[in-house]
C-alpha cells in the first residue's frame, strides 16, 4: 500500500502528469456528471385499460401528440429491434455512442458531392437530436457526437434503443413506436410482422418528408429496400422476403380503441395527470356485448320517442364494474350526458330495501298482511299507479306489484328518519337534502338517485345485505370492512320476493328451460314517466339499467317493466353463468322454522 502511495505521490508531483489527471478526471466529469432527467420528455398520453391490460382509450399528451408512455410496453419486438439497428446503425452494440468509421466515410462522401449526403448519426445520435430538437448542422452535429458520449457513458445500450424507439418522430402527432404500431397497424408491437416492422424502421428517418398514407410509394420503396437488405444478410428467409416485399402498404391513420367513453373521461379527471397508466375493471367483453345489445335496443325505442339508456353491470363477488356505458351512443343526441351519474327520480326502486329492513327488524315477514287502502298523511295522499286499492294484501303481493299505499305505510311504521340514515350508510350520495324534506314520499320517488349506486346497492344485496362501494379499478381493493346493514336471513327473504315479479315478454317462460337461472328484479317508473328503471340480480350479477330521455321529457310510453325490463334480461343472458354460484334457498342458511298466523301471516 506504502508503495502503491509512493508510486502515484512520483507521479503527480510532474507536471505532465498532473496535467494528465487533470484532463482524465475532467473527462470523466464531463461523461459521468449526471444527466438531467427526463431524458427525453415527461409527458404522455393517459393510457386507460380494461382490466387485461387491452386499450380502452388513448388521451392525447399535453403537446397534443399521441406517445404511449414507455411502461406500456418494456420489450422492443425482436423483428423492429433487428430492422432499425440493421437500417440505422448496424455497429450499434459495438460502439461508444459515435462510430468514427462512419464519419471519415461521411466526411469524403459529402466533400465529393459538394452538398451533406451523410450525417453518420448512430441511433444514441439521433437520441440527443430528439432530446434536444435541434436542427441539422456542422456545429450541432459535433454537440450531438459529445453528448452521445455522456449518454453512452451512462445508459446500457438496451435502454438507449427503448428512449429512441419511444420518442422517435412517425409522422404528423404520432411519436414513439408504440403508437405508431396501434395508429398504422391497429395492433400491438409484438404482433408486427417483418414488413411492419420495417417501414417502422425507415419511417424516423424522414418523417416528415415521406408517410404510409401520404407519399407511400417512396416509403414503400425504401420499406422494400430494407426487406431486401435484411434477407441479404441472412436475418429473414426467402418465404418470408417473398411475402413481405408484397405485403401492402396501410391506408390510413386508424384510430384508437375506444371503449365505455364516458368511464375513460370520469377517470382520466379523477388520477393524476402523472399516472400515465390506469387500468380499470372493465371486462373488455363483457363491455363490447352490453354496448352492442344497447344499441341495438336504443334504435327500437326511438320510434317511441325514447332516446336514451344507461347501463352498469357488476361482478358481485369483487363488487368491480364489469361493464359501464352511459348512453346508447357517445356522438349521438345528448350522447356526451353520462347516465350512470345523471341524478334521475328512483320510482320503485328503493322498495326491497324498505322491506328487507322491516323483515331484519321483525316488523313484518313475507306473508304478513298490510293496508292497502286510502290514506293520508297531511295534504300527502299516496296512491298506487293503478290508482286502486285491494284493502289487504301480502308484504310479498305488496312488493311483487310494486304498491305504492302499503310501501308509504311501512315507511311510516320504520321511519323515515331511520330509512334515511340506512340509505346514507348504504353508499346513496344523492341524498343532499335533509330526511325531513324528502318525507314519505322517499319511498315512492322523492328522491333523485345515480345508476351507479343503484347498481351498488343491489349487488350488496347480492353479497346478502353486506354493503360496500363499487370499484372502477382493478387495481383497488374493494372495502375489506362492508358493513352488515340488514342480516343474511331478511336479506334472502326480500330475493327470492323479487325472483317472483314477472318477467317481460319471452322470458315470462324462463323456468320452462333448463339453460335459465332466477333472477331477483326490479323496476322502477318516476312520476310523470321520465325514467324506467330495472336492475337484476343472481348470485353472480348485477344488472342496473337505466331507460329515458336525458332532457326528462315525459313519455307515457316508459315503464319500467315495459322499457328497462327486456335490456336488463338482453344483458343478463348474455352473461356467463357459473354453475357453482346457486340462488339462495332459505332452508341452506339453517335457520329455526316456526308457525305463523294464517289470518295475519
Amino acid at each position: 500500500m506504502h508503495k502503491i502511495v509512493s508510486v502515484l505521490k512520483h507521479f503527480l508531483s510532474k507536471k505532465r502528469y498532473r496535467r494528465g489527471s487533470i484532463l482524465l478526471v475532467s473527462l470523466l466529469l464531463f461523461l459521468y456528471y449526471p444527466i438531467k432527467k427526463p431524458l427525453v420528455r415527461d409527458d404522455y398520453s393517459k393510457v386507460i385499460t380494461d382490466k387485461n391490460g387491452g386499450i380502452m382509450r388513448v388521451f392525447l399528451a399535453a403537446d397534443q401528440q399521441y406517445c404511449l408512455p414507455p411502461e406500456f410496453n418494456d420489450k422492443i419486438p425482436e423483428k423492429l429491434k433487428q430492422a432499425v439497428i440493421h437500417f440505422e446503425d448496424r455497429h450499434f452494440f459495438r460502439h461508444p455512442g459515435v462510430n468514427p468509421v462512419s464519419v471519415i466515410r461521411a466526411i469524403i462522401q459529402n466533400i465529393k458531392e459538394k452538398e451533406i449526403v451523410s450525417g453518420a448519426s448512430t441511433i444514441t445520435m439521433q437520441l440527443t437530436r430528439i432530446r434536444k430538437g435541434r436542427s441539422r448542422n456542422v456545429k450541432n452535429k459535433l454537440l450531438e457526437m459529445l453528448e452521445a458520449f455522456r449518454i453512452e457513458a451512462q445508459y446500457n445500450k438496451s435502454d438507449i434503443l427503448k428512449l429512441y424507439l419511444d420518442h422517435a418522430p412517425y409522422g404528423g402527432n404520432i411519436i414513439g413506436y408504440q403508437a405508431a404500431s396501434w395508429r398504422y397497424f391497429g395492433k400491438p408491437p409484438e404482433k408486427l410482422s417483418w414488413a411492419q416492422a420495417s417501414l417502422l424502421a425507415v419511417l424516423p428517418n424522414s418523417p416528415g418528408a415521406v408517410s404510409p398514407v401520404k407519399n407511400s410509394e417512396r416509403l414503400f420503396q425504401k420499406r422494400n429496400a430494407l426487406i431486401k437488405s435484411l434477407f441479404l444478410a441472412d436475418k429473414i428467409d426467402s418465404s418470408t422476403y417473398s411475402l413481405s416485399i408484397d405485403e401492402p402498404m396501410p391506408k390510413r391513420v386508424i384510430p384508437f380503441d375506444l371503449r365505455a367513453p364516458h368511464l375513460t373521461r370520469r377517470i382520466k379527471g379523477e388520477t393524476s395527470a402523472k399516472k400515465n397508466i390506469v387500468r380499470t375493471s372493465v371486462d373488455a367483453e363483457v363491455q363490447d356485448k352490453a354496448n352492442y345489445l344497447v344499441k341495438r335496443y336504443s334504435r327500437s325505442l326511438q320510434h317511441y320517442g325514447i332516446e336514451n339508456a344507461a347501463v352498469v353491470v357488476v361482478e358481485n363477488e369483487t363488487h368491480k364494474v364489469r361493464a359501464y356505458i352511459g348512453s346508447q351512443d357517445f356522438y349521438g343526441k345528448a350522447g356526451r350526458v353520462d347516465g350512470v351519474n345523471a341524478l334521475r327520480s328512483s320510482g320503485s326502486l328503493l322498495k326491497p330495501f324498505l322491506y328487507a329492513l322491516c323483515m331484519h327488524d321483525g316488523i313484518i315477514l313475507p306473508e304478513t298482511k298490510l293496508q292497502d287502502i286510502p290514506t293520508y298523511y297531511g295534504t300527502f295522499a299516496p296512491s298506487n299507479a293503478s290508482e286502486l286499492n285491494d284493502g289487504m294484501v301480502s308484504a310479498q303481493d305488496a312488493l311483487v306489484r310494486s304498491l305504492n299505499v302499503p310501501a308509504v305505510r311501512l315507511l311510516y311504521t320504520y321511519g323515515h328518519y331511520r330509512f334515511y340514515n340506512f340509505l346514507k350508510d348504504a353508499g346513496i350520495t344523492t341524498l343532499h337534502r335533509s330526511a325531513d324534506d324528502y318525507g314519505l314520499p322517499l319511498i315512492i320517488g322523492g328522491a333523485e338517485v345515480t345508476l351507479s349506486d343503484m347498481a351498488a346497492a343491489y349487488s350488496s344485496l347480492a353479497n346478502l345485505g353486506e354493503f360496500g362501494p363499487i370499484s372502477y379499478y382493478e387495481d383497488n381493493t374493494v372495502s375489506e370492512n362492508p358493513m352488515q346493514l340488514i342480516d343474511t336471513l331478511s336479506t334472502v327473504m326480500c330475493l327470492n320476493i323479487l325472483n317472483k315479479l314477472e318477467r317481460p315478454g319471452a322470458e315470462n317462460y324462463w323456468n320452462r328451460y333448463n339453460s335459465q337461472y332466477p333472477i331477483a328484479w326490479k323496476t322502477g317508473t318516476s312520476y310523470g314517466h321520465k325514467d324506467a328503471w330495472a336492475v337484476g340480480i343472481n348470485p353472480e350479477w348485477t344488472v342496473a339499467v337505466w331507460v329515458g330521455n336525458f332532457d326528462a321529457t315525459t313519455n307515457k310510453n316508459l315503464g319500467g317493466a315495459s322499457s328497462a325490463g327486456p335490456l336488463m334480461f338482453d344483458i343478463f343472458n348474455s352473461l356467463s353463468k357459473d354453475p357453482l354460484k346457486k340462488w339462495w334457498k332459505i332452508e341452506d342458511f339453517n335457520y329455526p322454522i316456526g308457525d305463523i298466523c294464517a289470518v295475519s301471516g
